[in-house]
């Protein structure tokens, strides 16, 4: 008969008994079945590893559960982590934060909570083939740039939530296969919405891999400001939607190399103006579906021997107009249906 010896480790440190400005806390844990649970309250603080050229605080091992705070303004939070089954929390309230995570391994849970404006966030996933990991960003205010990374890696789940959406940048870089992405830019969560929103966001992305989904969301229900999508994907059997709501004006680009992806772009608000651009490769389905307002389509289909189906909706009592370039070398022909009302 063999015993183990499991050996937990907590450490908690608060500086909030009162506020504490430019503090430094190096961490570096190695190890195990370890807690951590940090707060720092002021301005001008900073989480980082005093031993790595990086300046990152140091995360590695396995089942670890790390909680990192700050609240005030101009904090700074850099953790790089490697191992498996941790939950990594890092929250920052307050305006000109930066974060950076830097995750190697499998099956983590990394959360993120951003309140403020003019934050910068920057998070990866793995460079050496990671997978079932889940990524949770949420961010709430204005002027924020939030960039998320999957630089090799598979069945990860990735979910960035931005509210309140004012002049945010949301830019989501992926390198793998069956990783699921959904960028979100708008409402806050119980559904409400700011009266002072100018709107004026933009979602970016760059795909690489095969049989990913993705879906992005962009509301501006105020109207007094614009969405602006754009889409890189390099890759077969990806499934894109994209969907746009608001009264201001709305872009989508979309461009695709590849066979066998599924597109379907929805835009719809009123007194806006909206364009769509999507480049295809081979054997895509697409559904665009434009609604209440002048409309614009741009559609080139690059057909190299596979079959498309193209469906085109728009809908509305102004302007509709619509550009479709594509040959057909199907043998079978290809499925193409526009509808204006």
């Amino acid at each position: 008969m063999t015993t183990g010896l499991v050996r937990v480790l907590t450490i908690t440190l608060i500086l909030s008994s009162q506020i504490s400005n430019a503090n430094e806390i190096y961490v570096r844990q190695v190890g195990n079945d370890a807690d951590t649970d940090i707060i720092q309250d002021g301005s001008g603080n900073k989480i980082r590893s005093l031993n790595t050229t990086s300046g990152t605080a140091v995360l590695s091992g396995n089942n670890k559960t790390t909680s990192l705070t700050q609240e005030g303004d101009n904090n700074r939070i850099g953790v790089w982590t490697s191992g498996a089954d941790q939950t990594i929390t890092v929250v920052q309230k307050g305006d000109g934060n930066v974060s950076a995570v830097d995750n190697h391994g499998n099956d983590n849970t990394i959360n993120l909570d951003i309140d403020g404006d003019n934050n910068v966030t920057h998070t990866e996933i793995g460079n050496g083939g990671d997978v079932d990991n889940t990524l949770n960003v949420t961010v709430h205010g204005d002027s924020n740039n939030v960039y998320t990374e999957v630089l090799n890696g598979n069945d990860n789940a990735i979910n960035v939530y931005i509210a309140k959406q004012d002049n945010n940048i949301n830019r989501i870089t992926v390198n793998g296969n069956d990783n699921t992405i959904t960028g979100w830019q708008g409402r806050h969560e119980d559904g409400s919405i700011d009266n002072d929103e100018t709107g004026d966001n933009d979602l970016y992305w760059i795909v690489v891999g095969n049989d990913n989904v993705l879906e992005s969301y962009q509301t501006d229900d105020r109207g007094n400001g614009g969405q602006h999508i754009a889409n890189y994907i390099t890759g077969s059997d990806n499934t894109v939607k994209h969907t746009q709501r608001g009264s201001g004006d709305h872009q989508g680009f979309i461009e695709i190399n590849g066979d066998d992806n599924n597109v379907e772009l929805l835009q719809r608000g009123n007194n806006n103006n909206m364009f769509a651009d999507i480049v295809l490769d081979d054997g895509h389905t697409v559904d665009v579906a434009q609604r209440h307002a002048n409309h614009s389509s741009n559609i080139d289909l690059t057909n190299g021997g596979g079959a498309y189906n193209l469906n085109v909706s728009q809908m509305s009592t102004t302007a509709q107009s619509y550009n479709l370039t594509g040959t057909c070398t199907n043998a079978t022909g290809c499925a193409l249906t526009i509808n204006q009302n």
